[in-house]
């Protein structure tokens, strides 16, 4: 296994470099590898502090991480985020809160590469998640698509993420894929103002049944 990031607290000063960087319009070193790519994503969501959807600063700063896929549907998310505040603004809005990057609600408080497997030109980062911000600690996994970016620059990040496979092993935790919950959750049938099936709304688990 590949050694994991440590706690927030020693990411500091690499998420301040890079959120600093990006908030004065100057990108961070671009990531040449699929591993770059995973960990300089999760060190920026980090410092930036996202949960729920990215707003337009955030999600301008992780974009170039990004396929273009998932932009549109990050980008779809937060519209109808605002639209149904705006609407019924009584009712708690869909992709408001939560952690949409993980299987868990709260999210990470650190995370490392476990392993990387290619096929074809598609890699597969398994990422390797722990969340101690209170007991009992949660550990699990979920891994990342992450694929050549269509005519990338030679400065530019040559690899993007293209989709989250969660990897969640406990009730109410997020299943499936990110892209494909936020289709699931922006499809035209979908009730106005009904959170999204992911991220679950539940406390760290123990939630029926913990995560090993």
């Amino acid at each position: 296994m590949i050694a994991p990031f440590t706690h927030r607290l020693r990411l500091a000063a690499a998420s301040t470099a890079l959120v600093l960087s990006a908030a004065a319009g100057c990108r961070p070193s671009a990531p040449s590898s699929p591993s770059e790519t995973a960990a300089q994503f999760y060190t920026l969501l980090d410092g930036l502090g996202v949960s729920g959807v990215p707003d337009s600063l955030a999600l301008d700063a992780v974009q170039p991480y990004l396929d273009s896929t998932l932009v549109r549907l990050l980008v779809e998310a937060r519209h109808a985020r605002d639209s149904v505040a705006r609407l019924v603004p009584r009712e708690k809005p869909p992709f408001i809160d939560g952690d949409l990057f993980s299987s868990l609600f709260e999210g990470n408080t650190s995370f490392g590469i476990r392993s990387i497997a290619t096929r074809g030109d598609t890699t597969l980062a398994v990422m390797a998640f722990t969340n101690a911000m209170q007991p009992p600690t949660v550990k699990w996994t979920d891994t990342l698509v992450i694929v050549p970016r269509a005519n990338a620059k030679p400065k530019s990040p040559q690899f993007v993420i293209a989709d989250l496979r969660y990897g969640a092993s406990w009730d109410f935790g997020n299943r499936g894929t990110l892209v494909g919950s936020l289709r699931a959750a922006l499809a035209p049938d979908s009730a106005a103002g009904t959170p999204p099936a992911t991220p679950a709304a539940c406390a760290t688990p123990p939630c029926g049944t913990s995560p090993r």
